[in-house]
């Protein structure tokens, strides 16, 4: 009776042993935040009552003769599913001199992406204002208004990047 005892806690033991605690998934927060390096900023602007869309696309860090602009978008966490997404813009000079430009985007909720789970849609203020995850970003900052004559028209600032190492 004492081999069958030890025979039944042996392989009790074993299969406990055996089973592991699956690691609970990070907050989608936790998944993105850091510095990701911009690679590209696109600018659009496109008249409401019109076919045509103006648009111009830059890759950064971009060097003229002037000097050498480059940017970073710095992920900070707000709550689990929230997060503050600041533009960070350097221009240095030839002369030496350096100008900065920060834009803040607080309040980015992150939501899973449908078709990509490593994806995370970032709604500002519930509208959709891009993606981030997997080591990447792409934030856009869309403003609809009104010219001195009443015309109707949207400004698009997206801007993309790749995490830092």
């Amino acid at each position: 009776m004492k081999k069958h005892l030890y025979a039944f806690l042996f392989v009790s033991v074993a299969l406990l042993g055996g089973c592991s605690k699956s690691e609970p998934e990070p907050e989608p927060a936790e998944q993105v935040i850091g510095t990701y390096n911009v690679d590209k900023i696109t600018i659009a602007f496109k008249y409401n009552d019109s076919p045509v869309e103006e648009s111009q696309s830059y890759v950064l860090p971009f060097k003229g003769t002037g000097g050498e602009l480059s940017a970073i978008l710095d992920v900070s966490k707000t709550s689990s599913n929230v997060v503050t997404i600041s533009y960070i813009e350097t221009a240095k000079y030839t002369d030496g001199t350096t100008d900065k430009n920060t834009d803040v985007y607080s309040s980015i909720e992150l939501k899973k992406n449908e078709s990509n789970s490593a994806i995370f849609d970032m709604f500002n203020a519930g509208a959709k204002s891009g993606t981030i995850g997997g080591g990447t970003i792409a934030l856009d900052d869309i403003v609809n208004a009104k010219d001195s004559t009443g015309r109707a028209y949207t400004y698009t600032f997206r801007v993309t990047g790749k995490k830092a190492q």
